[in-house]
């Protein structure tokens, strides 16, 4: 009896362990020391207005390095398009200088099969926009708006800019 004891004793401590390594171990695997920015904006369910540009306010510490700039797009199931353009300003290469690009963001293939990664009736795609040295550390901004026809966008949820080392 006393050696069943004994035992249960021994395993729970190492039950313990395991647990405690598995929880450190997911911990130090979220950590992603490569993004230095990411951040999501959500988009009212009444839709994203054609004048409501979206600011994205970026600190970067660093200088002298490039950036992979992304911009990522949550949509709902009734989202009436197959794809969003967007217009996408940043002055990440110098404060005072603003480059703009307009996207074109692939939502659905040729069936209406969503193409990004989804749950429930949301999902979200995340889009290249390319490659920016930052010269100096300091703050600076990137603001999005959408170019479809509709003054009032409808199906998009979140919009949202992923800055990476």
């Amino acid at each position: 009896m006393n050696d069943e004891k004994g035992l249960k004793e021994m395993r729970n401590p190492i039950k313990n362990n395991i647990y405690i390594i598995i929880a450190f171990s997911l911990f130090f695997a979220s950590c992603d020391n490569k993004t230095v920015y990411h951040s999501f904006l959500h988009i009212p369910e009444t839709g994203w207005q054609k004048k409501d540009t979206l600011s994205f306010n970026i600190e970067i510490k660093d200088s002298m390095t490039y950036v992979h700039l992304s911009a990522e797009l949550r949509n709902r199931s009734d989202y009436p398009y197959q794809n969003a353009y967007l217009s996408i300003s940043y002055n990440l290469q110098d404060s005072t200088t603003w480059k703009t690009d307009t996207l074109e963001l692939s939502l659905a293939d040729n069936g209406g099969k969503w193409l990004g990664r989804g749950w429930g009736n949301l999902y979200q795609t995340s889009f290249p926009i390319g490659n920016v040295l930052v010269v100096h550390p300091g703050k600076y901004s990137v603001r999005v708006s959408h170019e479809m026809k509709d003054n009032s966008l409808a199906g998009i949820n979140d919009v949202g800019i992923r800055i990476e080392k």
